[in-house]
């Protein structure tokens, strides 16, 4: 009864729950509760958790306390999963998501955290969302297949009170089982692409080199194990024991506030001086391509056929060692990689696949018109660096 008590008198993410003050809510939720600049992803938010199950009644308080990332990755992944059409039953507390229909599939969401005891919010949100570049890459990624390997790793070996995995629990009944993940582990975690989770998954990494022609030539590379300052895994967790009941891998590195807010800005949901500007690395079509290509753009400076959607951004990676696979259809409104016979990877993009990107906010009376000089300054730049 309580729970029902405290879903009935929360009618927004952003009304504080039941007995919660608001100085024992999390940092991050505090900043992005109060900032003017994100009054588009709040409407926007809201709007979409209208329509969100609330099973077991405690999606409010882990928003505003130790839970707001991966609960914007839950909203975010609810919200692109709708959009689509899927059937969702969210009778149960677990997996997150259960999608009916002809080609079922359970999901459960989990992120990659910072370490127990270790403050993630000593910036401001604007700062936070920033994630600026690691000052060591080559580490920083080591870490992130880390992080994102013990994240899997700690789903698959999850069982419930009665001591069953995922796959086992009555509402999944033996459809597929995902798991979608994203990286809040370290400010800059966001950075990182699909691409050396990939490696870790299916324990291969393309090497690109030049024919005589000059032509991209692409070839598989075997890779046995990730190596972290001192500690070592074994790559390939697709084709581990332990995953064979593991359908697929959802990753992304854009379900954050800033999606909301942009998208939120493109429905005309934020204040006049409010604009912005997203600037990034995008795939790149041409076939000899090795190296995504720069993009910049104003939010909101085309027409709403070419309006973002909550599904942009979401790769799925298949298990094609699975016992029980997905599908064809199942998820193919995410961008889809799949292994071939031959070693290769093979992607299939069904809309804007931006690698990663940066959204500018800025406030102001001019705040179009410096967003747009924002934009054309990133390109300018980053041609003359080409």
């Amino acid at each position: 009864m309580t729970g029902t008590l405290e879903a009935m008198m929360t009618r927004s993410l952003f009304d504080l729950a039941r007995k919660l003050k608001l100085e024992k809510a999390s940092r991050e939720f505090r900043d992005f509760r109060e900032a003017h600049a994100y009054t588009a992803a709040r409407r926007l938010m809201d709007e979409t958790f209208a329509d969100f199950p609330d099973v077991d009644r405690s999606f409010v308080r882990e928003f505003q306390t130790a839970g707001f990332s991966a609960r914007v990755l839950e909203l975010a992944l609810f919200a692109a999963l709708r959009e689509q059409g899927k059937e969702l039953n969210r009778t149960s507390p677990a997996p997150d998501f259960v999608v009916g229909g002809d080609t079922p599939v359970a999901i459960e969401a989990t992120t990659t955290n910072p370490p127990q005891g270790e403050a993630a919010e000593d910036t401001d949100i604007a700062s936070a969302v920033r994630r600026l570049i690691p000052d060591d890459l080559e580490a920083a990624e080591s870490e992130f297949v880390f992080q994102v390997g013990k994240a899997l790793r700690r789903k698959l070996e999850h069982r419930d009170a009665q001591g069953r995995a995922y796959w086992e629990q009555q509402q999944v009944g033996g459809i597929p089982f995902v798991l979608a993940v994203q990286s809040f582990h370290h400010p800059s975690a966001l950075i990182h692409t699909v691409g050396p989770l990939s490696t870790y998954l299916y324990g291969i990494r393309d090497v690109a080199t030049r024919d005589s022609h000059g032509s991209l030539v692409l070839n598989s590379q075997v890779v046995t194990e990730h190596q972290h300052k001192d500690k070592t895994i074994p790559s390939g967790l697709f084709a581990q024991p332990e995953a064979e009941h593991l359908a697929a891998v959802i990753f992304t590195n854009s379900a954050t506030v800033s999606k909301f807010a942009r998208m939120g800005t493109e429905r005309g949901y934020g204040p006049e001086d409010v604009a912005m500007a997203r600037c990034g690395l995008m795939y790149d079509p041409d076939p000899d391509a090795a190296l995504p290509v720069p993009f910049g753009y104003v939010v909101g400076d085309y027409g709403p056929e070419e309006h973002e959607t909550f599904s942009e951004g979401f790769h799925v990676l298949h298990n094609p060692w699975a016992r029980t696979p997905i599908a064809v259809g199942a998820l193919d409104g995410f961008t889809e990689h799949r292994l071939q016979l031959n070693g290769r990877l093979l992607t299939t993009y069904r809309q804007p696949d931006y690698f990663v990107s940066q959204t500018l906010i800025l406030r102001g009376s001019n705040a179009l018109k410096m967003a747009r000089h924002r934009a054309q300054q990133y390109l300018a730049d980053m041609a003359s660096h080409l």
